[in-house]
């Protein structure tokens, strides 16, 4: 399994771009690879886009590339079965339904409700959290740059400022970061080999 989640038993226990990875680098699966790896280059984009937002252009491509990608499942019941859904979501503007007002915007499930601000505010936490674990992983392994680092984490953490509900529920995440991340930048007390020079009996 990808770093991070060696521990996982079960599919229901990873995140996507676990499933992702393990579906591109297992021969137990045959579908296009191709397809696989488009999905997890547009995961990426989402996931460093410095402004945090993606058009309705690159929404459309995802739209296409997800469909691709699934119709590599279409065999599987569970896939067909969530299709609709992720096709909703993937087609809606995003407009958050206000139960108080006459317009109703946005998507429309199959059950006829509509997409309400918690779900949209659950896909946002979901997509932060897995940005959050990411730069943690990187921070930890050290295979980028500290100053990297703190820039991904910088613009979070501004995306945050104006997002209070979304921050509140990211708080003990951010401090495990920053508390990894000052962990590292404190310089080693002795140099390796180095010994303090002894006191005088």
């Amino acid at each position: 399994m990808p770093r991070g989640l060696a521990d996982k038993t079960s599919p229901e226990e990873c995140d996507a771009v676990a499933l992702l990875s393990l579906i591109n680098s297992c021969d137990h699966f045959t579908v296009d690879r191709k397809k696989v790896t488009e999905v997890i280059k547009c995961r990426n984009e989402i996931m460093h886009s410095s402004e945090m937002k993606v058009s309705s252009l690159w929404l459309r491509d995802f739209q296409m590339k997800i469909q691709n990608f699934l119709n590599e499942f279409k065999n599987i019941p569970e896939i067909v079965a969530t299709y609709t859904r992720i096709e909703q979501l993937l087609t809606s503007d995003w407009a958050v339904h206000i139960p108080a007002e006459d317009q109703r915007d946005g998507c429309e499930y199959e059950t006829g409700v509509y997409l309400s601000e918690s779900q949209v505010n659950e896909i946002e936490m979901e997509l932060l959290k897995e940005k959050l674990q990411e730069i943690y992983l990187q921070a930890q392994e050290q295979d980028v740059l500290p100053e990297e680092i703190l820039n991904r984490l910088q613009v979070v953490k501004e995306f945050l400022r104006s997002n209070k509900d979304l921050r509140n529920g990211l708080t003990e995440d951010l401090q495990k970061l920053d508390s990894l991340h000052l962990q590292q930048q404190k310089p080693d007390s002795e140099e390796p080999g180095a010994q303090k020079p002894e006191g005088k009996a």
